[in-house]
């Protein structure tokens, strides 16, 4: 029954507010996602949920390419004693693997990408910390028949359809997954690169683990409170969030925006706790996913994830790395 009634209110909540359509990023301001990768399996594996990059197989004109690997957020690799980097990969051929979860046994298979364009990103919009700029990669899925590639990604706010390399993987719990066989290409639409363009690069220096902030970061974009890969928000709903990266914020807290309120306090493994808001809105529901870790506030209950400040937040757990508000919303009338 708790399976059946958390899936309604992942189709009829709106975690933090409605959609906002047409709203520009601003300080302090981004939008909310469903998706972790966002790449669109199509064809025979459109029911299979990626799972990584290969390093191993990548080719370009025919050629095979060696050492192919991830450096901040570019791919390079070596042919011919030669290192390429940047747009001189471009028209290289990749392999990823894919799997279907549901399938008993699960089954696996591996698709073929291309790279058909590869442009710098815009370091002005998507580089808060001021560590380089990185590229953004055009892919196109094989997907057989006469007309055999589609691109890979949706198109995202700036009407592109591109997607940033980033090292390890994020499996079907929404963990990050350390690897030496595979990668991310993760399209701008997919909260992987949006935590990215926010600052939270995994490998720059200077903010203590920016992995494990970028991590903690998927966790709050797609608003997945229990950690376990289920998302309850909405693409394009607008949050306001910051950080307690050490040392030094990436984003520090500004002002409450109008109509927003505390929502949560994060970690990588989900909601550390829920503001007594959240929890008058759907918190209870929202908990059935996880009722060991989030627990309502009530009479005698003196456990309770409750969290209205960033002091309670840390005071609830050392882990937390990052905190939010929203205008909290309930779709009343679709129940």
């Amino acid at each position: 029954m708790r399976r059946c009634i958390l899936g309604i209110a992942a189709l009829y909540l709106s975690a933090c507010g409605e959609p906002t359509q047409g709203v520009v990023s601003q300080a302090y301001m981004s939008l909310q996602g469903t998706q972790l990768q966002g790449v669109q399996l199509q064809g025979p594996v459109a029911d299979m949920t990626m799972v990584g990059f290969q390093f191993a197989g990548a080719t370009l004109n025919g050629a095979a390419l060696t050492n192919l690997r991830v450096e901040g957020g570019q791919l390079v690799a070596e042919r011919n004693q030669t290192t390429l980097r940047g747009e001189a990969l471009r028209d290289a051929h990749l392999l990823a693997q894919v799997r279907d979860i549901d399938a008993n046994p699960p089954t696996s298979a591996t698709v073929e990408y291309r790279i058909t364009a590869i442009e710098p990103e815009d370091a002005e919009l998507y580089d808060p910390t001021g560590t380089g700029s990185t590229f953004l990669y055009t892919l196109e899925q094989n997907v057989g028949g006469p007309d055999p590639w589609r691109s890979a990604c949706n198109i995202d706010n700036d009407g592109r359809h591109a997607a940033i390399p980033l090292t390890a993987i994020w499996n079907e719990h929404g963990d990050r997954v350390e690897s030496s066989t595979l990668f991310t290409l993760g399209c701008t639409t997919g909260v992987i690169a949006k935590c990215y363009r926010w600052g939270y690069r995994p490998w720059v220096t200077g903010h203590g683990n920016l992995a494990t902030m970028h991590w903690t970061c998927t966790r709050m974009a797609r608003a997945d409170y229990c950690g376990n890969g289920r998302s309850h928000t909405r693409d394009g709903t607008v949050i306001n969030f910051w950080d307690n990266a050490d040392p030094g914020p990436i984003r520090a807290r500004g002002s409450t925006p109008l109509l927003m309120l505390f929502e949560a306090g994060w970690s990588t493994d989900g909601a550390v706790c829920l503001s007594h808001a959240r929890w008058l809105l759907a918190g209870p529901i929202l908990a059935l996913g996880c009722p060991n870790r989030l627990i309502a506030p009530g009479l005698l209950i003196l456990n309770a994830t409750v969290c209205d400040t960033t002091a309670q937040v840390l005071g609830q757990s050392s882990h937390a790395r990052m905190f939010d508000e929203c205008n909290l919303h309930l779709n009343l009338d679709l129940f």
